[in-house]
């Protein structure tokens, strides 16, 4: 059967702006009957005595969590130009999409929702700022940019033996699932593409939509074993969260310790983070989940870092944290397996000419790698429910074409000791 690569991602909460039937106050009034909504039901199914509202990237403070330690002997600083504070006066953003509202970069910083703005290249932080009370230790919840740590700890566990292949089929590490008809062709692979066959909804607003049965779900080790198929593996892109918590538990299974821990000791302690993580779980006992799918806590300067891992093609002051071959793969457009042309082991790809990859998050969270350049870019917002995410992807290769190129040699894959 041919591969049909197609994709299906709700963007459009409760389908309104797609109908374009609601005024302005209607609106209003529809999101404020939602929230109550999502007020009651999570109150109800939670049991808790938190009131979950909207998603932000400040959720780490109600939910349980793991701590992800870094290495105080061994951080990482990126070098600071002198002329740092200059560039965001420099060059440009637009405020809308459609409308040309160009506006400087602090401008479009100061008026938006973004927490945190950062360009580096070189190992040379050019531009970094901090809106409202945000500061360098200020700790993230990353949304859907954890999945590309997921991913990262998935090629780790492959080189180290521990998964013996990406087209390893899910029942080897999860036979619970066996007696789902037809999940025994469900492979890794399918699961980093998004390409299961697993029903799901994925609507981030909708209190009665998988995806906040996940985001708040109290037993995800339960919720993830009732997952269904609803056609064959390996035929459309179909974006979920449950092939995020699979891959989770696979992880757990072959490497014996929580995903937290092997964040902690494969890449956390070993390519210099300077501040602590933290990663949500479902509950308080010890047998709780991470959240697989989002809710990885950090800050934005380690986000960075990780960005530079894969600049660098998996290499750290001459140490393979990952093998090349790996990044080379899940940062190359592909669509052989069934997956879409700009999705690939939860990176996404900017314009072809750029040859560039992205991870993102809900609203705007991002970790953007331009090798030619040797730039990263990463950017933290707050809960925006004006964001686009087409607007930010024009942003960023407006800020690049701006920054302009350089001669400057490609990095050496050696760490600095100090500011």
């Amino acid at each position: 059967m041919k591969a049909i690569h197609t994709v299906r991602h709700s963007s459009d909460p409760g389908g309104f702006k797609e109908r374009g039937m609601l005024s302005g106050i209607e609106k209003f009034i529809a999101f404020s009957i939602l929230t109550s909504i999502v007020l009651v039901w999570l109150l109800t199914a939670s049991s808790c005595r938190i009131i979950y509202n909207i998603p932000d990237i400040t959720d780490e403070s109600i939910f349980p969590y793991r701590t992800v330690k870094h290495s105080p002997d061994s951080i990482f600083y990126f070098s600071r130009s002198d002329s740092q504070n200059k560039l965001g006066s420099q060059i440009y953003a637009n405020n809308d999409l459609l409308l040309p509202d160009m506006v400087t970069l602090d401008e479009h910083i100061e008026g938006s929702k973004t927490a945190v703005f950062m360009i580096i290249r070189n190992d040379t932080i050019l531009f970094e700022k901090y809106n409202k009370d945000y500061k360098e230790n200020s700790i993230f919840n990353t949304f859907s940019v954890t999945k590309v740590f997921i991913t990262t700890l998935i090629g780790i566990a492959i080189d180290e033996g521990l998964i013996g292949s990406i087209d390893q089929a899910v029942t080897d590490y999860i036979p619970e699932l066996l007696k789902i008809d037809g999940f025994n062709e469900v492979t890794i692979r399918h699961l980093l593409l998004h390409t299961s066959g697993i029903k799901f909804s994925e609507s981030k607003f909708n209190p009665f939509s998988d995806n906040a049965r996940y985001y708040y779900g109290r037993n995800l080790r339960k919720l993830v074993l009732q997952a269904e198929l609803y056609e064959k593996p390996g035929f459309e892109t179909h974006y979920s969260s449950t092939n995020l918590q699979l891959l989770g538990l696979i992880l757990e299974r072959a490497t014996g310790t929580t995903i937290s821990n092997y964040l902690q000791e494969k890449v956390w302690k070993k390519i210099g983070m300077q501040y602590d993580a933290t990663w949500s779980t479902d509950n308080k006992r010890k047998s709780s989940m991470e959240k697989s799918f989002a809710c990885l806590n950090c800050s934005a300067i380690d986000l960075a870092k990780l960005g530079r891992l894969y600049l660098n093609y998996g290499e750290w002051e001459n140490q393979t944290i990952l093998s090349r071959d790996f990044i080379q793969e899940a940062t190359r457009r592909d669509t052989t397996y069934g997956s879409c042309l700009y999705f690939q082991y939860n990176f996404r790809f900017g314009p072809k000419e750029y040859d560039s990859y992205y991870a993102r998050g809900l609203f705007g969270q991002l970790i953007y790698v331009y090798p030619r350049e040797n730039i990263i870019i990463v950017r933290v917002g707050e809960a925006d429910l004006k964001y686009n995410p087409q607007l930010l992807d024009q942003n960023i290769v407006r800020i690049l074409d701006q920054i302009g190129s350089t001669n400057q040699p490609a990095p050496t894959f050696l760490s600095k000791s100090g500011h």
